[in-house]
């Protein structure tokens, strides 16, 4: 359990850079697209996706650190 814990908490900060990157470069996508509402609604929904997914990481990302830091504490001996 806390081998798969430790590997989580490791690659975590990764993943929350990736999708922060990720909406960033949506963002730029949608301002570059105001005239297409089509393609402006796919990047406004992909966008809202990432954002769901990166709260999702941000709340896995408390949860890791937090046993990260009872572990260190002796906590969870």
């Amino acid at each position: 359990f806390f081998f798969k814990q430790k590997t989580a908490y490791e690659i975590i900060d990764d993943e929350i850079a990736d999708l922060e990157e990720q909406i960033r470069l949506t963002e730029t996508e949608i301002t570059a697209s105001v005239s297409d509402y089509v393609k402006l609604q796919e990047l406004s929904d992909r966008k809202e996706e990432l954002e769901v997914l990166l709260a999702e990481k941000m709340e896995r990302w408390v949860y890791l650190n937090d046993l990260a830091e009872r572990i260190a504490n002796g906590e969870m001996e």
